[in-house]
């Protein structure tokens, strides 16, 4: 391996400091910015502060001097008078008088005035003159017919130059009469009007103030015709109050106008904010800085320390995983880690007991399951052994000529036998289950031919009892299910069994569909008995292995108590669930929901099968049979022999090997456990040492997978398992003549 494939190592206590000092600076430059945010939006905040404070100082000083001619204007009109006689409505020495009052208080006084009579231009101060205003141009704005009272806004296009005005109107009343003689108009005018613009600039304490009218400039304190007047002019115009010196500020003038918008533009330096903005920053690096050096020297300080006695510790861990239990902490003088070495001691001690009790635990428990394993195969072997004794006996019997009597007597002995074969398969299936070995293995067959077994198996056992068996079948005959048709017969089979013998009177009803439930098709199957039913309690525990139910109708049918839980295994092997619905003294309906698939196609090799035995089964055969148990024997040759099989039996497995070292023969029955060499064993030396391709077909009690795997394995072609029925016999010679053709 090259050194750059080597991964870098380091000691835990240098790993736990880098990490602290990275948290620490992590933390630093956090605080920093978000100080820095902080200040930035502080200083963000200070503008928009101050812009705000400049527009209301705008709009102040703009009130403070509209409302100074206002109460000018108001004051004049009250002390003009009419006189009413033969020089009617003229006004006495308005001249004079104006000229009085612009002497004594020349800021009250706004930039032109006139009156008007009737609509009509009746005297004016002549000062309109000077800024580009004709008699005319005075007659417009009465024209317009404008608010009494009211400041308005209004630009005059016919002036030269173009002027923009900010003009009021109120009434002149007669002191005595109360009549509306005239009125009396007040005008400021706004463009070029200097001295206003420097002192809007003075009030606001900005570099720079305009006045402009829908984005054009119509007053300045910028000279015109500068680089400065053109690039802001160039920004007013695109309607974007952004400078990359300056801070624009926008104050709208709440004034009527007949004209569009009219607003007062300040700007102000973003030096200062930028200088500020560069202190800061300044100051954040050199915080910075300081708080870095600041952690590393706090490093420097408890490193030394802290590794110490993190080495003392990692010492000590070393030590013990040596396993040097004598080992001892040293102590630390760091009182938290004195306290954890101490701890570690403590802990360390404990794991290396745990360590040892585990040991000898699982050793306990790999012991035990084996001893279980071993224990089912052997009494599973030992049961079914005389179980094929009498079942295979009870089968010839019932097929002799007997009296009726005699016919009940075997059928009760048959029937006993199959009850315990039932209870043994329940158990070892339990057992598979547990241990995780039961597989499920799907292809398509017809779910009529499962339902012909359950109906042929079913309505005798039901017509005995005295109840009705009924199926409703809603599907095709035809379909082919693609599912484990053995593992569902199973359920099948668990479900009936258990809905017949809790059912004294009435009937067991099957029902079965296919249904499309979110694109899966489901095989839904129900089946209801009016049997003695169960409580909700009851319902509960009935799924659950080894529990029965307390009732006493219960308790007297009897069972393994294993049927409901195997089929709750098996349905959650098979994706499927099932539930129950149940009433004490009124039966009970299992359902069930199993996810399949369905092939419409007919294959032609499944739809053979469905042929008779008869056109199946081989003849002229010549048989081997090896087994020790005379019974098993006798059976087994009884079986052969009725369907024209030459039968040689040998006792044990020397024995059927010297007989093949004599003879040939066409089929070999193997049994396992024997005396002296098992069937295995046997198995193996027939292929191995005698290289007989003759077919073996196993015929043993061991139902368990390894014990029918590892017989295959040896060379077996076939596994018949005890006890023995008639149609096992009949499956394997229907199998033989399919694979040998004879």
């Amino acid at each position: 391996m090259s050194k750059e494939n080597v991964l870098k190592k380091a000691s835990l206590a240098d790993l736990i400091f880098r990490a602290i000092f990275v948290i620490f600076s992590i933390l630093t430059v956090g605080i920093t910015i978000h100080a820095y945010q902080l200040s930035i939006n502080t200083i963000n905040e200070e503008v928009k502060r101050n812009l705000q404070q400049t527009s209301s100082l705008v709009t102040n000083f703009l009130n403070h001097r509209l409302a100074i001619l206002q109460i000018r204007q108001d004051t004049d009109a009250g002390s003009l008078g009419l006189q009413d006689g033969e020089n009617t409505d003229r006004i006495r020495s308005l001249e004079h008088y104006f000229s009085d009052i612009e002497a004594r208080s020349p800021y009250n006084s706004p930039d032109f005035r006139f009156i008007e009579v009737e609509n009509t231009l009746y005297w004016n101060d002549g000062n309109n003159l000077f800024l580009g205003l004709g008699e005319q141009d005075l007659q417009g704005i009465l024209d317009k017919n404008i608010h009494i009272n009211t400041w308005h806004y209004m630009m005059i296009d016919k002036a030269l130059p173009q002027a923009h005005i900010l003009i009021r109107k109120t009434p002149i009343v007669a002191s005595f009469t109360g009549k509306v003689r005239g009125h009396l108009y007040n005008a400021a005018i706004l463009n070029n009007n200097i001295s206003f613009v420097h002192d809007l600039k003075t009030v606001s304490n900005s570099q720079e103030v305009l006045i402009v009218n829908n984005s054009n400039i119509i007053a300045s304190s910028i000279k015109k015709e500068t680089e400065e007047f053109n690039r802001i002019k160039r920004i007013i115009s695109e309607s974007d109050l952004l400078s990359p010196n300056k801070i624009i500020n926008s104050t709208d003038i709440d004034i009527k106008s007949l004209n569009g918008k009219l607003s007062i533009l300040t700007l102000k330096n973003k030096k200062n904010i930028e200088i500020l903005e560069q202190r800061f920053i300044y100051s954040v690096v050199l915080s910075f800085c300081v708080l870095i050096a600041i952690a590393v020297l706090i490093r420097g300080l408890f490193e030394r320390k802290i590794v110490l006695a993190l080495n003392s510790l990692l010492k000590y861990a070393d030590d013990v995983s040596k396993k040097n239990s004598d080992t001892q902490y040293q102590g630390s003088g760091i009182l938290e880690f004195d306290n954890i070495g101490h701890k570690l001691e403590e802990t360390f001690i404990e794991l290396i007991e745990a360590k040892e009790e585990s040991y000898k635990a699982q050793a306990a428990a790999e012991k035990s399951t084996q001893v279980k394993s071993d224990f089912l195969a052997r009494m599973s072997h030992e049961i079914r052994t005389p179980l094929n004794g009498i079942l295979g006996i009870s089968s010839l019997l019932k097929q002799s000529d007997l009296t009726v009597e005699q016919r009940k007597q075997i059928a009760i002995l048959h029937q006993g036998g199959e009850h315990l074969l039932a209870v043994l398969n329940d158990v070892l299936d339990f057992s598979q289950i547990e241990q995780d070995k039961l597989n499920i293995s799907c292809e398509p067959f017809k779910l009529s031919d499962v339902l012909e077994t359950i109906n042929a198996i079913y309505t005798p056992l039901c017509t005995e009892k005295g109840i009705k068996f009924i199926i409703h079948n809603k599907i095709d005959e035809s379909a082919l299910i693609n599912s484990d048709k053995v593992r569902l017969t199973q359920i099948l089979f668990n479900l009936l069994s258990n809905a017949v013998k809790f059912t004294e009177s009435g009937n067991v009803k099957l029902m079965l569909s296919l249904k499309i439930n979110n694109n899966q098709v489901i095989l839904y199957i129900d089946v209801e008995d009016t049997g003695i039913g169960m409580n909700q309690k009851e319902q509960v525990l009935i799924f659950e292995p080894f529990i029965q139910a307390e009732s006493i109708e219960i308790r007297r049918v009897g069972g393994s108590g294993l049927g409901l839980a195997i089929v709750k295994q098996l349905l959650k092997l098979l994706n499927g669930k099932i539930s129950v619905q149940s009433k004490s003294g009124r039966g009970s309906v299992f359902y069930v929901q199993v996810p399949v698939a369905v092939i419409e196609t007919v294959d032609t090799s499944i739809e053979s099968q469905s042929n008779t035995y008869e056109s199946l089964l081989p003849t002229g055969l010549n048989v081997l049979l090896i087994e020790d148990n005379k019974s098993n024997a006798y059976i087994a040759k009884a079986y052969c022999q009725k369907y024209g099989l030459s039968v040689d039996w040998q006792i044990s497995a020397q024995n059927g090997i010297n007989q093949l070292l004599e003879s040939s023969f066409d089929l070999i029955l193997m049994d396992n456990q024997m005396p002296g060499m098992s069937g295995i064993e046997a198995t193996k030396y027939i292929r191995d040492v005698l290289k007989l391709n003759t077919p073996i077909y196993a015929y043993t009690a061991d139902v368990l997978k390894e014990s029918n795997e590892e017989f295959l394995m040896a060379g077996a072609n076939y596994v018949i398992t005890k006890p023995i029925k008639e149609k096992s016999i009949l499956d394997a010679l229907v199998f033989y003549k399919l694979q040998c053709g004879n």
